[in-house]
């Protein structure tokens, strides 16, 4: 039986893309709110997340109504009380989310209230997600309408039920849900983001997650053109190939 030894120009490409596609492919790590405090009549709730590196970002939401007089939730879980509703935890895990909510504090609303609903944190974050419980029920469609552009990262059946597609991106950054439980995901930095929710239904929850820091992760350079991952593992292994044919040219 006869082996043949790829080439050396073919073994660095290849171990080059393998790197690349794992760098693709990997989900990163989200850091969920530990709600500590909930003001349900004044609409009001704070929390704090904690990163890998101790730091913290306060965090909190409060709902206004149009008059700019304090709104209300329909209730709130925190510091770990109460039942977890995020079980199961498959639809809030995917390629871009490596981790569900990890207990049961949850901000509960009900929405067709005219109210505007408003997450302030203390430092500005990147690619934050919102894990979204229950919104709307099979026969009733009910609406987030943000300021901000998301994309739903990850749905599917969850404690009240729901499917791969009962929530739906439409025109105008709004998330729709007839049972829908899932992940979405703002792409960039914030330091703020609001929504309304126009139509009523009994009640649905969310929580918030971030995956790091501007302080932590500074965004690049702009007089400078990074390369993109893949682009740059590509390239290594491309030098590396050149390197090698030097090495063995006669």
């Amino acid at each position: 039986m006869t082996f043949t030894t790829a080439h050396p120009v073919t073994r660095l490409l290849i171990a080059g893309l393998t790197c690349a596609a794992s760098f693709a492919a990997s989900a990163a790590t989200y850091h969920y709110v530990n709600w500590t405090e909930a003001n349900v009549a004044q609409g009001t709730a704070m929390g704090t997340i904690t990163l890998p590196d101790s730091s913290t970002v306060t965090v909190n939401f409060a709902a206004t109504n149009a008059n700019g007089s304090p709104g209300s939730l329909y209730g709130a879980q925190v510091s770990g009380g109460g039942f977890n509703f995020w079980n199961p935890s498959a639809p809030y895990i995917s390629a871009q989310v490596e981790n569900a909510p990890p207990d049961s504090d949850i901000l509960q609303l009900s929405g067709g209230l005219n109210q505007i609903y408003t997450v302030t944190l203390s430092a500005a974050i990147k690619d934050p997600i919102m894990a979204i419980l229950s919104l709307g029920q099979p026969g009733l469609t009910t609406t987030y309408d943000f300021d901000s552009p998301f994309t739903i990262v990850s749905q599917g059946v969850g404690y009240w039920g729901g499917g791969a597609a009962a929530l739906k991106a439409l025109p105008g950054d709004v998330l729709q849900g007839n049972e829908g439980h899932g992940t979405i995901q703002f792409l960039g930095t914030y330091s703020t983001f609001s929504w309304t929710v126009p139509t009523p239904e009994s009640w649905h929850g969310f929580t918030f997650g971030i995956r790091t820091t501007q302080a932590i992760e500074p965004d690049p350079d702009p007089n400078t053109v990074p390369l993109p991952g893949t682009l740059a593992l590509l390239g290594v292994g491309l030098l590396g190939a050149g390197a090698a044919r030097r090495r063995t040219k006669r």
